[in-house]
């Protein structure tokens, strides 16, 4: 669902996987266009099928893909629909153009489709607050009542970015659109609504919510009935229970054949489809809202989704990134470089990796999705959509792929390292410049309790930009008021043009930490709100630490990520303002104490139970009670060398170091060394009980 690069997600912050969104882009070369034929049914796209067929099984077993799937159109006529690879290998089941694959954040082209058919029936304002839509919505911070519509479909709302509780599973939960504006209840803003633009997948959550309550209908139904339906996209679907064996591709895990993954994020991510239905979608598109001879959306909303959304911005240090509505880029920089306008939206899920192009002057669109997130889909769908361009004669030929080496180094006291060295946060965690002799800095970043080298010998260059000569990426200062942004740049996607976006914002050393706060570093905590199915469970320790670093006082760590700056002795508070990326999904710690004792943590939807006040059990029979809101519960075994669980929905056994021993749904057993320590979570509804036999 989020941005590219950045994907998958939950139970520890550390290993989320963050939902894909774009290729970032800043300006690149340009390259002519040339006159020629362009009658699309005329066009001999055979010169780019060939080679685009070569690309994509190359990017197959280059990643150990197993399946991908992409269809071309230009204007009403399919050029290219084929799938490679297998859709079930335990089945011996080949994929095919009808196989469906989840598209991550594409789906948010949806969300924002739906919002506008409703603009277009006079139903809805996009100017208009959301609350006033949904009237059960608020939030700690008065500015909620600002949010408007519009800057849900932005990434402008403001919001703290994703709940990934319970958005990925292998079977359907359903409930998660209201499940996240009770989170959004309980969080304040981390900037005021319209400031910045930074990936926002709660944004569209609430834009699910908004058709809910003005259409009266549940989401998956307003789309089904008013969009899909329309566009005959009847594959295309949400995962509201489980799809017919071999109708999709399996997702797959460490070479192991994994089930249907589930994603109940339905606006911001949820949809499953093939690439040539996506055609149907792009041909509406290019045909300003009309499929078939039926109006879907009017001119004006197409136009009002493609226009760029990010001009009044305050905070705004790389502004090639121009977001639309539900687009990512409204004026891609790949095909803006050599002379186009491309409308794109990327879209990645715990193990889906998706982008859809629309060349909207042009009459090209591309889809191309793939069952790994490192196979590389927006460098393949670039490189499919410059062939066609050449092919359809509105290119001279394919652009050339830019230079990795940085310019020259600039004179000697042209330098000024000060500037740049500082520590810097984002989500990912904090990173810091440091003199490297008398005229380069090395960029470091805090890992596992130590310092990390991310680039090394940066020297100052006659382009203005940070580079080294071992390093793809060039870095500078970038001022907007009292924010100061280490800004990164790189080439990227087909190669022919520069990325860039913010890589973090400069933090200072604060006061020391509170006792109470000194109390809780070093000590762990587990998660305890998951559901047994959630694809982060299947080899993620659902333990997370509390941590600090020494240099840098005044801050904490849940795992290593975002620093959290304490408000209060039982709140940290919201701080960093990153547009683009790198502040996205940042979040408050909240310290709860349910039992009037032990102190539990809130962090972004994910409820966690202190480490120490998991009870021991031996040998024994033991009933396990769950409380009211369902949430698992978790026993440290000692002194025993069996367990047999009953009346549960299903069960983890861990070991000392919580990895992942065994898991059974249902009821069933294990057998263990009797001179070890495991820890047993079990799942169970709510209020219910189960029974263990341990021996």
């Amino acid at each position: 669902m989020g941005a590219k690069n950045h994907t998958h997600m939950p139970a520890s912050p550390g290993r989320r996987r963050l939902l894909q969104s774009a290729l970032a882009g800043t300006l690149g070369m340009s390259l002519a266009a040339c006159g020629g034929d362009d009658d699309s049914g005329s066009v001999d796209y055979s010169a780019t099928i060939q080679d685009g067929r070569a690309a994509i099984q190359r990017a197959m077993d280059e990643s150990k893909t197993s399946s991908v799937s992409v269809a071309l159109v230009d204007g009403d006529r399919m050029v290219w629909q084929q799938a490679f690879g297998m859709a079930d290998q335990a089945g011996g089941k080949p994929a095919d153009v009808n196989t469906l694959y989840n598209i991550g954040s594409v789906s948010k082209v949806f969300a924002t489709a739906a919002i506008m058919l409703l603009v277009d029936r006079g139903q809805v304002d996009l100017d208009a607050p959301a609350a006033s839509y949904v009237h059960d919505f608020h939030m700690l911070s008065p500015g909620y009542a600002r949010i408007t519509v519009r800057m849900l479909l932005s990434h402008s709302s403001g919001f703290p970015g994703s709940n990934y509780n319970n958005s990925f599973t292998f079977q359907p939960v359903p409930g998660y659109a209201r499940r996240t504006q009770s989170v959004l209840a309980d969080e304040h803003l981390k900037h005021e609504p319209g400031e910045l633009a930074v990936y926002c997948n709660d944004g569209f959550t609430m834009a699910e919510r908004v058709v809910e309550e003005v259409s009266g209908k549940s989401y998956a139904a307003f789309v089904q009935q008013e969009i899909l339906g329309p566009l005959s996209m009847t594959l295309t679907r949400y995962p509201l229970s489980h799809y017919p064996a071999g109708s999709f591709a399996h997702p797959y895990a460490d070479g192991k054949e994994l089930g249907q993954e589930f994603v109940n994020v339905y606006g911001s991510g949820g949809l499953s489809s093939t690439p040539t239905e996506m055609m149907n979608l792009a041909m509406m598109f290019m045909n300003q809202g009309e499929y078939k001879g039926r109006r879907i959306l009017s001119r004006a909303a197409v136009q009002q989704m493609g226009t760029d959304q990010t001009t009044g911005l305050a905070l705004n240090p790389t502004p090639v990134w121009k977001w639309g509505l539900g687009w990512d880029q409204v004026d891609h920089p790949g095909l803006r470089s050599v002379g186009f306008t491309c409308w794109q939206k990327n879209g990645g899920t715990a193990y889906f990796g998706s982008d859809f192009f629309v060349l909207p002057e042009v009459g090209l669109a591309l889809m191309i999705t793939g069952t790994s997130l490192s196979y590389g889909s927006a460098v393949l769908a670039e490189r499919i959509l410059l062939h066609a361009l050449v092919d359809k004669h509105r290119l001279a030929g394919m652009p050339q792929k830019l230079s990795a080496t940085p310019p020259p180094v600039a004179p000697d006291g042209s330098a000024d390292l000060s500037g740049i060295q500082g520590y810097y946060g984002s989500f990912e965690g904090v990173s810091k410049v440091v003199p490297n002799g008398s005229d380069a800095v090395d960029l470091l970043r805090y890992v596992n309790g130590a310092w990390t080298m991310v680039a090394s010998g940066l020297q100052l260059r006659t382009d203005g930009w940070f580079a080294s000569d071992q390093s793809p990426r060039s870095f500078r200062i970038e001022d907007i008021g009292s924010y100061r942004y280490l800004s990164s740049r790189f080439v990227t996607g087909y190669g022919h043009y520069l990325g860039g976006l913010p890589y973090g914002e400069r933090i200072q050393a604060e006061s020391p930490i509170s006792p109470a706060w000194r109390a809780r570093i070093g000590q762990s905590w587990v998660l305890v709100n998951e559901h047994e199915s959630s694809t982060s469970l299947v080899s993620d320790s659902p333990r997370v630490t509390l941590s600090e670093i020494p240099d840098l006082p005044g801050y904490v760590q849940i795992d290593g990520r975002q620093p959290l700056l304490p408000d209060t002795d039982l709140r940290t508070r919201q701080f960093l303002k990153i547009p683009v990326i790198m502040g996205r999904d940042l979040y408050e710690l909240v310290v709860r104490q349910p039992d009037g004792a032990a102190e539990w943590l809130w962090f972004g939807g994910y409820l966690y139970r202190p480490l120490s006040s998991i009870p021991s059990v031996s040998a024994g029979t033991r009933a396990v009670q769950f409380d009211a809101e369902g949430n698992s519960e978790c026993l440290l075994l000692e002194h025993c060398s069996a367990v047999t669980v009953s009346g549960a929905r299903a069960w983890r056994l861990y070991d000392d170091q919580w990895k992942v021993v065994q898991f059974v749904e249902g009821p069933g057993s294990a057998t263990f060394s009797a001179a070890n320590r495991y820890y047993l979570m079990v799942y169970g509804e709510a209020t219910s009980q189960a029974q263990l036999v341990l021996a």
